[in-house]
């Protein structure tokens, strides 16, 4: 746990027990001002860069050190979705930290300085669950998010830092079909990170991304019309699938088949409805959302003489960037946004869909 304030008495016992024993049969204070395979600070974990064994440089690296230099301090702790093979699909960081396994040579769960191996209990530690792979969700349901923060221990200092090349992307939407009746709705996009500890502190680096799952357009709905005794049908166009990760498919059915997402900021386009002499005309699909364009319902049907048709599928919903769980404090002022965040036309932090994570 966090070592005692200014003004406190502190012994290298109580420094050992938060750090880390350096030696046997003694732990020398000096120790700690280099990691323990004998390098010097600077630490890299990951893209994270730690300047000291307390994070912040508070504790020397070279020259004097002494007791009073560890009032305050605590044990720095990374989780790792930064190393090769740490991303995928609906992750948990708090599962992770209780795994403490190893990806692909790493550690799951990193301690600045080397000295210890992460605790139990994370009560008093800084937690930072550092991404800087592809974390996606899967869809239809804007509340499954790709990452969950997870619940941890009281007086845990928590923070999310997404590197450069870190991305936690909702789920794209399937877009619905299109019909020679209504058309069908399109599918749900997911969402990002899931908030479950109040007051997390998220940071996004240049290059690194946030973001809702977009929903699928709305597929096109049937046209038809009575001329000259016999009845003409035009089927609607299918829906196209929305960004997110992963993307979203184009619909199938009715007269064309919609595009299927191809990246974060190009969603699918909806397929064209068939045209009987311009006597009945089916519906478009609607574009898959994306982050530059609102996702799209489907056209309805169109009948000449009689102006007879059938709707168009809804949209679905966006997932949002941000989702917390009910009772947790989090919003705008724990963000710290060089990177890029993609949110949904109704998903913001405290809006409808902004509680809720699975």
């Amino acid at each position: 746990m966090t070592l005692p304030s200014s003004g406190n008495s502190i012994s290298l016992g109580q420094i050992a027990n938060e750090f880390g024993f350096t030696a046997s049969p003694q732990t020398k204070l000096g120790d700690y001002r280099t990691i323990a395979n004998g390098s010097n600070y600077p630490q890299s974990i990951g893209a994270l860069s730690f300047s000291s064994i307390d994070g912040g440089g508070s504790v020397p690296t070279s020259g004097q050190i002494k007791l009073s230099d560890f009032y305050g301090t605590q044990l720095q702790q990374v989780v790792n979705f930064w190393s090769s093979g740490a991303g995928g699909f609906r992750l948990g960081a708090r599962d992770r930290y209780n795994n403490n396994g190893m990806i692909s040579g790493n550690n799951e769960v990193a301690v600045v300085g080397g000295y210890r191996g992460r605790p139990s209990d994370s009560s008093g530690t800084k937690v930072h669950i550092h991404v800087n792979q592809d974390i996606g969700s899967e869809r239809n349901d804007p509340d499954h998010c790709a990452l969950r923060t997870g619940s941890w221990n009281g007086s845990t200092t928590l923070q999310v830092d997404v590197g450069g090349s870190g991305r936690i992307i909702g789920a794209g939407g399937n877009g619905g079909s299109g019909s020679q009746g209504s058309g069908g709705a399109g599918g749900f996009g997911s969402s990002g990170l899931g908030i479950q500890y109040s007051e997390t502190q998220v940071n996004i680096a240049s290059g690194g991304i946030i973001s809702c799952g977009f929903g699928g357009g709305g597929g096109g709905g049937g046209g038809f019309d009575y001329d000259h005794k016999s009845w003409r049908y035009a089927s609607g166009g299918s829906g196209g699938g929305g960004a997110g990760l992963p993307l979203g498919q184009g619909g199938t059915g009715g007269h064309s088949n919609g595009s299927s997402a191809t990246s974060l900021s190009e969603g699918g386009e909806g397929g064209g409805g068939f045209n009987n002499g311009n006597e009945s005309i089916g519906g478009t699909g609607g574009h898959g959302g994306d982050s530059e364009q609102a996702t799209g319902d489907g056209g309805g049907g169109f009948g000449n003489e009689t102006s007879n048709q059938n709707p168009g599928g809804a949209k679905g919903n966006d997932g949002a960037a941000f989702k917390k769980a009910s009772g947790i404090t989090f919003g705008n002022s724990e963000i710290s946004n060089s990177g890029s965040i993609f949110d949904g036309a109704n998903a913001r932090i405290n809006g409808n869909l902004g509680d809720g994570v699975q």
